[in-house]
């Protein structure tokens, strides 16, 4: 399943509030829950990467980056000056280059 599920996942977050405010409140729990509910597995790495908020790591994993950069600000920018969040984002992505983001 691989980045197909990941995405779904990412997407999912993106476009459900109420979704955001649970992966927010207890990520691994979260994408524990909805693993279940969606009856099929996230790779170990991609789960990892969820449960952890990891954006650095699910962009090179494959995450689409327009998706990922929405995830990204939904998840962190009530942790994170926007600013030093833009940075940062930018640093990860530039130290995994340009991954394969076909699903």
């Amino acid at each position: 399943m691989g980045k197909y599920l990941m995405n779904k996942f990412i997407h999912h977050v993106n476009m459900n509030e109420s979704a955001e405010k649970e992966y927010k409140s207890n990520p691994r729990a979260f994408v524990e829950m909805w693993e279940k509910g969606e009856k099929l597995k996230l790779t170990s790495e991609e789960r990892e990467a969820l449960c952890a908020k990891d954006y650095g790591k699910l962009y090179a994993l494959g995450a689409h980056p327009f998706t990922l950069w929405s995830f990204t600000e939904a998840v962190w920018l009530h942790e994170k000056p926007r600013e030093e969040l833009v940075k940062d984002y930018k640093e990860k992505a530039a130290k995994a280059g340009y991954p394969d983001f076909t699903t």
